[in-house]
């Protein structure tokens, strides 16, 4: 047998990776056999992120999967961690040399706290040997790269937010300027901003347009209201189509599920992840504001947890967040516009007994 199965899911355990810690111009790498436990890191320079430095690295990989299979055929993996644009770009360059490897990408937060609890002090060729056993530890999904598409809607509604923070701090600033001349120029600035943001919405309206899914999804999700264009591109753009989640899945993917802080006695008040896109739970929040307002079941749910004494304005608001994040997986996944009118099998049993009070009274 070349692979062990995985009783509990059913998938095959890999015994070979390949640890690789990415920094911007460059990455190390290291080697875990998680059958012998032996690893080992590439010594010399480091490879440079390009595609001659990946040529360099699947030569290096090849000689050492040779020595480690011998005549097994074991399947290797390659794992590092997310560090935004620097590891997908080198996990793109991986695949164009090689598309047939399998690569990880994992959370930052997770693969952090495994090294720092393995480990006192820190380098590159240890941050490596570390990432290759985590993988042999955590046995991490296979990383699937997102649509041409996806990425350029993105990065486009990145470079709208950097913009728009950039006039926010003028703007603020306009009322403190006391030199004419500084503050003629404050004004052209974010005239010119204002300009850049005209068009950068019109660019973004026409990514938004660019696959048949995407434009599908985004339109079904802009007739929740509260959830405008912009809103649902980012949606859109930070999780990919909401198809492919279940309820809890996409509750851990936004960071907005509740985590519970208990030890012996001690019982501390709960508070949401705060896992996966800061961006987008920026989103939601601002959304919530209008949700609440417009939306029967999000306003029903606002004033019922704002009743109970242990939950605070934020709780109830976050729980808002997670609520409407639901309704437009609903919305998606059912093909159908929003329904102010539609009611789930939950929220009919929480208007059961409200009805009976009325009946009785």
């Amino acid at each position: 047998m070349t692979r062990q199965q995985n009783s509990e899911t059913g998938n095959h355990r890999i015994f070979l990776w390949f640890g690789l810690d990415v920094s911007k111009n460059s990455f190390t790498a290291a080697f875990h056999n998680g059958i012998d436990g032996k690893t080992i890191v590439k010594s010399g320079p480091e490879f440079t992120s390009n595609l001659a430095g990946v040529r360099q690295f699947l030569k290096w990989r090849d000689t050492i999967l040779k020595k480690a299979q011998g005549e097994m055929a074991l399947t290797d993996a390659l794992v590092m961690e997310a560090t935004g644009h620097y590891s997908t770009k080198l996990a793109k360059l991986l695949l164009k040399g090689n598309g047939n490897l399998r690569i990880s990408i994992c959370n930052a937060c997770s693969v952090s706290h495994y090294l720092r609890s393995h480990k006192a002090d820190k380098s590159d060729r240890q941050d490596a040997e570390f990432i290759a056993r985590y993988g042999q530890d955590a046995q991490p999904k296979a990383w699937t790269p997102k649509a041409s598409e996806v990425e350029v809607l993105r990065e486009l509604l990145k470079q709208r937010q950097v913009y728009t923070n950039m006039r926010s701090e003028l703007k603020n600033r306009a009322d403190s300027l006391a030199c004419p001349e500084v503050a003629a120029e404050n004004r052209k600035m974010i005239k010119f901003l204002d300009e850049r943001l005209k068009k950068l919405d019109e660019e973004i309206r026409k990514a938004a347009q660019a696959a048949a899914e995407m434009k599908e999804e985004i339109s079904l999700m802009t007739t929740v209201p509260g959830v405008a264009l912009l809103s649902a591109a980012t949606i859109y753009a930070e999780l990919g189509s909401l198809k492919q989640y279940t309820r809890n899945q996409l509750s851990a993917m936004s960071g907005g599920c509740p985590i519970n802080r208990q030890s012996g006695v001690s019982l501390h008040s709960s508070r949401i992840s705060r896992r996966g896109s800061a961006e987008l739970r920026r989103i939601l929040f601002l959304d919530s504001f209008q949700g609440i307002q417009q939306i029967p079941a999000l306003a029903e749910l606002h004033a019922r947890l704002l009743t109970r004494p242990e939950s605070s304005k934020m709780t109830a608001r976050c729980a808002c967040m997670r609520k409407q994040l639901m309704i437009l997986r609903g919305i998606v996944v059912s093909g159908k516009p929003f329904d102010k009118t539609f009611k789930s099998i939950s929220q009919a049993k929480h208007a059961e007994p409200a009805k009976k009070c009325e009946k009785s009274a």
